[in-house]
């Protein structure tokens, strides 16, 4: 096949072209569909690149390192990346490029009974981007909020802030026997009174108990201004449980809500001309936030502090290594990252050429993204040992997961960079860049799938594309109250469930149900190059291990669950409901769909294509499947299997026993 597609004129979708081929010796003339394809590979390796390294890269993985042992997890966490994460990552590229459509026409064709389960990875799509989208709205509002004259979290404002407010820069300007209480500086002797306390005159910064000195700090429960500028100005939120409840939703949140409208109108401007566009514009999306990494990492270094933070990030604990929860936990860091069972990947390879090198770009990619994950981590922690030394607490005291590390310790640590609001604009900036990329390399799939599934709306793509993204702003609306930070932390909690359950069927589906060996004849047609043993491998991994493995974590994740809370707040019983359901979502549309497809069946009389439950026309290859028809039409090579035509034969076979 001819490189073509975005390299001529910037082609918005398919197209169809005439072409002649050779039947017999007559040559005929056909129209074939031709995909449209990445300007250059670079761009795909980059837009792939982009989809993989995310937010999770830079606010997930560190914390998750930290939390399970340090150096240990590392081991782990490469294990799950070269035993399950980089196969799967494998298999999507490969299902991909030889079918060239997006996961709800390939898995209609491969496995009519469970048609379903390409929507059920695009529902997963969906949801996620309903409030990953609210991650950049924040993170467009501390991009403006910090080119003000003084960065607004540096001190406390009694505007927004809670007596408990505490900052250095504040504090600095107190005398000895005095400590900032109440948005001013307090003598102490009345600080201890406020608290039902004693003053000991005789050492400064205590209060007495009747029983033993307490120190100012350990009086009362003190709050960062970065804290409280997240929570109580971008939130809205006043007293979690009591003001702030499910029954309680509060009122609209209008510079949220701006701010994701002005985050999705980006990713609509950046999707609608089409693949090729959006690839041309990875080079800066995917590549700057390393710029911006190493600026903050060559920073940072030269800190005190530094060298403290990353032996805290690496010191190892042994004993984690005997813990299942540490193994489920690098498995589950390493699907979240390189987007597995979600048909992102899948999609974006149906844009390369029909013999890429798959193989090599999935190694190249998966590794990128681990390495990028542990470079992270030596940034995060770094920046994380900097703000601990400068405030005299220990690391542990200033450590966060998620939002809190996003948008209240790295807020927190840019106050104390030289010159401040630039670092506060770079590392938001970077946040948006990190944000786009991932959700505009998943949102894609969404709208791929109309435009396959309905091929007339090609022609109305500005108005299904802005129909997509006005449909996610309205969904992501429902996170941009006080109380909606519950519904953001309600989703983010489940789907990253259901990526493991739809994970499983898709690799039962293609390893059991299609058949590795069919699977392996996939890669021989696009003769895309391996070592020899590596068949071996992943005929191993894809039949048995993954499948074992995933089974393992379906139950692990099950086992030992606690309700769902934020900061000590119970959610109540409905809304528990509401997370499951929110998690068996997408595993509810293949069942579904198959149920009402075997029910179809034997409506029509069909008893034999009913059976779905165990491999037969429901679960085996349509009379639709097979290569994508831009594919090169040149003969076999000597050794080479057509898996289509191994396919039809087969099916013959099986007609004829009958």
């Amino acid at each position: 096949m001819s490189e073509k597609g975005s390299t001529a004129g910037d082609p918005l979708d398919d197209a169809v072209e005439r072409k002649m081929s050779q039947v017999g010796e007559t040559k005929v003339e056909e129209e074939v569909v031709v995909r449209a394809e990445w300007g250059n590979h670079i761009e795909f390796f980059l837009t792939s690149l982009g989809l993989a390294v995310g937010l999770g890269n830079i606010w997930r993985f560190p914390y998750v390192c930290f939390e399970n042992g340090g150096g240990t997890f590392l081991i782990p966490y490469l294990i799950a990346l070269f035993g399950m994460g980089l196969p799967l990552y494998f298999m999507e590229m490969i299902l991909g490029q030889y079918c060239g459509a997006s996961c709800t026409i390939i898995y209609r064709k491969i496995a009519p009974g469970l048609k379903g389960l390409g929507y059920g990875m695009l529902s997963i799509n969906v949801i996620i981007n309903f409030y990953y989208t609210v991650i950049m709205a924040w993170a467009f509002i501390y991009l403006f909020e910090g080119m003000a004259a003084e960065l607004p979290w540096t001190k406390c404002d009694s505007d927004i802030g809670t007596p408990n407010c505490y900052s250095k820069p504040d504090v600095e300007n107190c005398n000895v026997d005095e400590t900032f209480y109440d948005f001013k500086c307090m003598n102490g002797t009345f600080f201890c009174q406020t608290q039902g306390l004693n003053y000991n005159v005789a050492i400064p910064g205590m209060c007495f108990n009747g029983t033993e000195e307490v120190a100012f700090s350990n009086v009362t429960t003190r709050v960062s201004p970065a804290e409280e500028f997240f929570n109580r100005y971008v939130l809205g939120l006043t007293e979690i449980g009591v003001v702030d409840t499910w029954e309680n939703y509060g009122e609209p949140q209008w510079k949220v809500i701006g701010a994701l409208a002005l985050s999705w109108t980006v990713i609509a401007l950046g999707l609608i001309k089409g693949v090729a566009s959006y690839g041309k514009l990875s080079y800066f999306i995917t590549l700057f936030p390393y710029v911006i990494l190493t600026t903050f990492l060559i920073y940072v270094s030269q800190e005190d502090g530094f060298s403290d933070g990353v032996e805290f990030f690496l010191t190892p604990d042994w004993e984690k290594l005997a813990e299942a929860d540490v193994w489920v936990a690098a498995v589950t860091q390493i699907f979240y990252s390189l987007g597995v069972g979600i048909g992102c990947q899948l999609l974006l390879s149906s844009y390369n050429g029909f013999n890429t090198n798959c193989h090599r770009d999935s190694w190249l990619i998966a590794c990128c993204n681990s390495a990028t994950s542990i470079y992270a981590g030596f940034v995060v922690f770094g920046t994380l040992g900097m703000l601990a030394h400068n405030q005299g607490v220990p690391i542990e005291a200033v450590v966060k997961q998620g939002t809190g590390l996003a948008f209240q310790a790295y807020p927190a640590a840019v106050t104390i960079m030289n010159p401040p609001q630039l670092f506060s604009f770079m590392f938001f900036f970077m946040l948006v860049l990190l944000a786009m990329s991932s959700i505009s390399g998943s949102w894609e799939p969404v709208a791929a799938a109309i435009f396959d599934d309905f091929p007339k709306l090609r022609n109305h793509r500005a108005k299904v594309y802005f129909g997509c993204c006005l449909t996610g702003f309205l969904a992501g609306v429902s996170c941009c109250f006080p109380s909606g930070y519950f519904m953001f932390n309600l989703l983010d909690n489940h789907i990253s469930t259901s990526v493991i359950y739809l994970a499983f069927v898709e690799v039962v589906t293609l390893a059991w149900f299609f058949g590795i060996n069919n699977f392996m004849n996939l890669i021989d047609e696009m003769k895309v190059w391996m070592p020899r043993p590596m068949r071996y491998v992943y005929t191993f991994i894809w039949s048995t291990f993954i499948p074992i493995v995933l089974l393992f974590m379906v139950f692990s994740a099950n086992s030992g669950r606690v309700a769902d809370s934020t900061d000590g707040y119970e959610y109540p019983p409905g809304i528990q409901a509401l997370g499951w359901m929110v998690e068996l979502f997408p595993v509810i549309i293949p069942l579904a769909l198959g149920l009402w497809t075997t029910f179809s069946a034997l409506t029509k009389g069909d008893s034999q294509g009913a059976s779905f439950l165990r491999t037969g026309p429901l679960l085996s290859p349509s009379s639709m499947w097979g290569p994508r028809p831009d594919r090169p039409r040149d003969e076999p090579v000597e050794g080479q299997t057509n898996a289509a035509a191994d396919l039809d034969s087969e099916k013959q076979h099986k007609k004829e026993e009958v």
